[in-house]
């Protein structure tokens, strides 16, 4: 079997996956659609990370042996799954294979802000100790238990930190696109809300959507100004569902209490992006990351094997798990 792959070889390495010897791989170092069309033809799978290349309409009409795509990741927004669906070729991702990487740095980042640790790190370090600490007591510290948690979404990911939540004492809510079945909100302990009630009642508001048509920009202006003053703002789903000049402005007014962003739009994020060129004091209370909320070494393994796994099944001829484009056989 003939698999192109733009997740770099060495992932794979890095990760300690082993390749099946008996497949030819071909690992692009470029993510430029001409390469990716010559690449593919005569190659049964094309693999791609959950970021990168957009695989758009132009270069699906141009492989006609690519019996599958993989997206190495749990997002699927660089794949143009309409148009692969009417080509027949099954697309698949990997929902919950980094779920305890992104449900861990979530809650993580939720703690260091309501905390202030940052915040207090600089402060100490700048020689400010009773400044800063006179500062936090007059202020108050919260804490996460007792907490009013809204989840946006409640995917793997989204489930699994309500787990965590309930555990340190938050009271949890969500929104989604689809309200989960009642046996499920009962297990979860979690209460469906419409969103403008779940933004304007939540002390942390945490997107966990995938990208779509129907969640792009689901946070706009209007979203964040219901939030409550000092509430937070989390963010490691994808930056497109959110307006990034709205939230730098909510920041730099001083109406949310912090925000953490693992991921951004465009990406990576220019020089000139509106999170990038907040004031000294709005920056304080923004926690930006690489979108590595759901790479930790655990995660990638999981991620890169299950891949493997897929490809293993489209070559004996069955379905790869789980598809997100809707098709129920093999392209012919």
């Amino acid at each position: 079997m003939k698999v192109v792959s733009l997740v770099p070889k060495e992932r794979f390495e890095t990760y300690e996956v082993k390749l099946p010897e008996y497949w030819d791989f071909h690992f692009l170092k470029t993510q430029e659609a001409d390469a990716i069309i010559a690449a593919c033809q005569g190659a049964d799978c094309l693999l791609v990370p959950g970021a990168g290349a957009m695989i758009d309409a132009h270069i699906l009409n141009q492989i006609p042996s690519i019996q599958f795509i993989q997206s190495a990741a749990t997002g699927f927004n660089c794949i143009d799954i309409s148009t692969a669906a009417k080509l027949g070729i099954p697309v698949a991702n990997l929902p919950g294979t980094n779920m305890n990487a992104v449900a861990e740095y979530t809650v993580a980042v939720m703690i260091t802000l309501q905390r202030q640790v940052i915040t207090a790190d600089c402060a100490v370090k700048e020689g400010c100790y009773e400044k800063q600490r006179n500062t936090m007591l007059k202020k108050g510290i919260k804490e996460f238990g007792g907490s009013k948690l809204g989840l946006l979404g409640l995917g793997a990911i989204g489930r699994q930190v309500a787990k965590i939540a309930n555990v340190l004492g938050a009271s949890v809510s969500y929104y989604d696109v689809f309200r989960q079945p009642s046996e499920i909100e009962t297990e979860l302990n979690v209460k469906f809300c419409a969103l403008d009630e779940l933004l304007a009642d939540s002390d942390i508001v945490s997107l966990h959507l995938p990208l779509t048509p129907e969640t792009r920009n689901i946070i706009g202006r209007h979203e964040l100004s219901l939030m409550p003053e000092e509430s937070l703002f989390i963010n490691v789903s994808r930056g497109e569902l959110v307006d990034q000049a709205a939230l730098a402005a909510l920041l730099e007014s001083g109406q949310l209490g912090g925000a953490a962003i693992d991921t951004f739009s465009p990406e990576p994020p220019g020089k000139d992006h509106p999170l990038l060129t907040l004031s000294p004091a709005a920056k304080e209370r923004l926690i930006l990351s690489p979108h590595t909320a759901g790479t930790t070494a655990g995660a990638f393994r999981k991620m890169l094997e299950a891949v493997l796994d897929n490809c293993a099944s489209v070559a004996r001829g069955e379905l790869p798990q789980h598809i997100v484009n809707g098709i129920k056989k093999q392209r012919v």
